[in-house]
Parts: C-alpha cells; structure tokens; sequence
C-alpha cells in the first residue's frame, strides 16, 4: 500500500449531490505532479472554480509539510468576478496532533474559454508542545481546470505524459463539483489519479478523502479500474476505507466512475455501527496544455473584497461575548469572550452589509449580518429566519464561524441594537445580538458583537 494523505472532517458546506446548471459550470483540475508517488515531497492540488455572474465561487485542497509531517489544507470563498481575472485569500486555524496548524493563502487566476489557469500560493506555521515550526514548503502551487464535457469519440490510449482534468458529479461544497485529476506516464502505459469526495454516514460526520489512485496500467482498449483498502488511525477513531476508480480514454479525453466506502471503529478496533457510502459517481476529464501560467499579484488580507466594498472605519471600543450550547459544533460548548486587550478588530460597514473578522494568537472568528434583499439594517429591528450569507436569497443573512469550523447551513434570527454611520457612509456604531443554529441543528450560538469608531 503506497503512503496517503487522508482527512477526517466534518465538510464545511455539503449539499445534495447532482451536476451543476448549465449557467453555472464548475471548472475543474488542479496539479498532479507525477505519475509515480515522490520520494521528496512534491505537493498536488485539487481546485473547482464556479462563475456566477459578477462573483465567482472557489475552492482546493491541498497539503502542508510541516519538518516531517504532512497534513491536509482546504481554502473556499466566494469573490468578485470581472468575467476573466480572480484573485481571493483567506486564513484558517485547526487542531492538529500535537498542537494547532495556521496557515494563510492567495489564489489568484484568470478564466479564458472552456480553461483556467492560476496559481496557489500557501504557507502556515504549526504550534505545540513550546515549538513552532514552519510549513513553508514549495508555497507556490501552479494549476490548470477545465470545463468536462463527456468525452466522444472512439476508445484510445492516454497521450504520453499527459494531463486530464475535470469533474466528478460530486457535489463536494456549494454547488461545486469535486475536481478530477489525471496523469500519464512517460510510455503512456499506466495513468495516476488524484480526486476527492465525501461519503454520507448513518451516523456522525461524512468522511472526507482526498485519494491519490497509485499509477495503474491502462488496458489495450483504453480502460482501467483500480480497488482499494486501506486504514488509517486517528487520535479518536480508526477507519477502514474502500475506494474505486475506473475509466475509459477516449479521443477527446475521458470518463469514468469512482467510489468511496468507509467504516468507522474505537481506536481499539470495536465497530461502530457507523457505514459511510459515497455511492458510484461519474466523472469526465479533458486533456489540459501543462504549462500553466502563473498569475502574479498582490498578497489580499482576509476578508475578501467584494464588487462594492463598504468603508473600514477606526477600531474604537469593541467585545464579542459567546455561549454555545452541547453539541454547538462552531462554539464547540464553550463561552467566549474577546477584545482589544488580546484581540485584532477589522470591520467593513455599510446600511445593507456589517462584516466583522476577528483574529488573535489562537485562531478568529469571522461574522457576516446582512439585511434582506432590498432592506437595510434598522437600529432596533430583529430579523428571523436568517440564512448562511450570502447564499440567503430572499431572506435576512448571517454567518459565524472561525477556528478551522463553519457551517454548511443554518437558521439563525439577529436583533440590530444598534447602527449609526457618519456623513461620509463611514460605520460609527454597531451592535448586534444574535442565535445561530448551525445544520438547522438544536444547539445554539448565542453572543453579542458590539463596535465602536474611534
């Protein structure tokens, strides 16, 4: 069994799976250095890219060596979109063993026709036991997507050395389908891929693989499968996966099917009556030119820009207080309290939208409050039945999350206390008092976030 690279997690967004509208084809691919896994470490990168308008939705996955060990990283935003270049950025902090892993990451591109071409920078800096230790190991990560139409055409052999990307009809996060990404040998003789998907579970959370298919020989007409097991162990549970990927080469690319399996025991080895099926998904890729573009620019700090972004007005007096119920996945149960005294305060503000990004020593908290479509944020108003922004459509928009945790849905109702501007459209004041149930789930968040300008 060659070495792999696994992520048990709860995913941050997961919806039904199916394929994406025709007005809102996802791009995918990514980097998939070798066709031989490699002695020295050589990172792989995993992207899905959705323009939707004036934004575009993204997301990859990839991995960070921090001395000598490898973990896994995922970024997604939603960013404006001028119809060819995207830039986007972002920042996480997680629990890994031994300690806690930050890092930081840009990923900037620009979309012509059916291809995307872009680049990954990312690097982190893991902490524990009283060491620190850098994760900036080959932080520049060039990539190409495509759109992947069903291949036609007779059966036929990979061209040597070369490139397909794609999809899966994987819905791994907001409507983005999970990228697909294939490459061939020197002789063309075997192939290896690298995709990911996620399996629903009776119980407890979807297991999310990122699974690197080992170089696998490619039959005289065109097809190939590749079946596996293996276990990986965790701090709190051991895992038995299965996977499958098969396929066909076609003139103009190809397509296939995967699958992921996986059941869930103690450390100890006792069952848990946890199973977890992806089911048989499809997945279609186009061979890609590689040589990729890297698209240079500046390093954007969280959070993003958007089309219209409102003032930042002079950190004044500020406080975030949190309790959060058993079972509150974002709170994880614990009360919280925050301000100037340990605390870095950035705020974006404007009479539809307040955007408040918090960050500290350990991790941050990230918060979005937005009035329905057409309204603006009234002093003394409550807004029920808001929804994860800014995919809240119709109603109210709010969204709390940070250390490493989101959710993929939510319900939550907010009250304004209170929201003041200066004559130049400048934020002044700020208070809102709120209720997140994440996944729709009992358990709440519930806390007050107040600002004052300088």
């Amino acid at each position: 069994m060659s070495a792999r690279l696994v992520t048990l997690a709860v995913l941050l967004a997961v919806v039904p799976a199916g394929t994406a509208s025709a007005q809102s084809p996802t791009y995918g691919g990514g980097r998939l250095q070798t066709a031989a896994l490699p002695k020295t470490y050589t990172p792989t990168v995993g992207v899905s890219l959705q323009p939707r308008g004036s934004q575009i939705a993204l997301r990859f996955d990839t991995t960070l060596r921090c001395g000598r060990d490898v973990f896994d990283a995922t970024g997604r935003k939603l960013v404006a979109f001028d119809g060819g270049a995207f830039s986007a950025a972002g920042a996480s902090v997680g629990r890994v063993a031994g300690g806690r892993l930050a890092f930081e990451w840009t990923l900037t591109g620009t979309i012509s026709g059916n291809e995307a071409n872009g680049t990954l920078r990312i690097s982190g800096v893991r902490r524990g036991s009283g060491r620190r230790r850098a994760c900036s190991a080959k932080p520049t990560r060039p990539f190409t997507a495509r759109l992947a139409a069903a291949p036609g055409g007779a059966p036929a052999q990979p061209l040597p050395r070369g490139l397909y990307v794609g999809t899966s009809s994987y819905e791994i996060v907001d409507r983005l389908q999970a990228p697909v990404v294939i490459r061939a040998s020197k002789d063309a003789r075997k192939v290896s891929a690298r995709w990911t998907i996620a399996a629903k579970c009776r119980r407890g959370p979807r297991q999310l693989l990122v699974n690197p298919t080992p170089p696998t020989r490619v039959r005289a007409d065109g097809s190939l499968a590749r079946s596996e097991r293996f276990a990986v162990r965790y701090t709190d549970a051991l895992v038995r996966y299965r996977t499958r990927f098969a396929g066909r080469f076609r003139a103009d690319g190809a397509t296939g099917t995967l699958r992921l399996r996986a059941r869930v025991f103690t450390r100890s080895g006792k069952r848990l009556r946890t199973r977890c099926d992806s089911g048989t998904r499809t997945w279609n890729a186009a061979f890609a030119d590689d040589t990729p573009t890297p698209i240079t620019g500046p390093s954007i700090p969280p959070p993003p820009s958007s089309p219209a972004e409102p003032r930042q007005p002079a950190i004044g007096a500020w406080s975030l207080r949190m309790t959060s119920d058993a079972g509150d996945y974002i709170g994880q149960g614990q009360s919280w309290t925050h301000g100037p005294s340990t605390d870095t305060l950035r705020v974006w503000g404007s009479p539809t939208l307040v955007r408040l990004y918090l960050t500290n020593a350990e991790g941050w908290w990230d918060a979005n409050v937005a009035a329905p479509p057409g309204a603006q944020l009234t002093a003394g108003t409550t807004y029920e039945n808001a929804h994860r922004f800014p995919f809240n459509d119709g109603s109210p928009g709010f969204d709390l999350g940070g250390y490493g945790r989101g959710c993929n849905e939510s319900t939550s109702r907010f009250t304004v206390d209170r929201i003041s501007f200066d004559p130049d459209g400048t934020l002044r004041t700020f208070q809102v008092t709120f209720e997140q149930h994440c996944e729709h789930a009992q358990p709440a968040l519930r806390g007050t976030w107040t600002f004052n300008a300088a």
